[in-house]
């Protein structure tokens, strides 16, 4: 056997194996990497920012976040570091 016929057979040995590995346990899933907090607050807030919300920065830790047509809501870090942890964290 040539060495091309070699390398050919031993292709064909693995695409077999893995295909009765897929067969047998299925298809390994890659779970996505979870966002680092200021990446998951900021694409939150250009999220709501189309819905119409609006925020502003009252202090270094507190945000106000007008809603359209209801009232607004003061947040600070530590409930968005807390919904964070939490509500996102948990799905990984």
């Amino acid at each position: 056997m040539s060495a091309a016929g070699y390398t050919r057979e031993i292709a064909r040995i693995k695409a077999t194996q893995k295909a009765w590995e897929y067969r047998h346990y299925g298809r390994p899933m890659k779970k996505p990497e979870p966002m680092s907090f200021k990446e998951w607050l900021l694409q939150g807030i250009e999220h709501y920012k189309t819905q119409g919300f609006t925020f502003e920065l009252v202090t270094p830790s507190l945000m106000r976040i007008k809603r359209p047509g209801q009232n607004s809501l003061l947040r600070s870090c530590a409930n968005f570091r807390e919904e964070y942890e939490k509500e996102y964290l948990s799905k990984f």
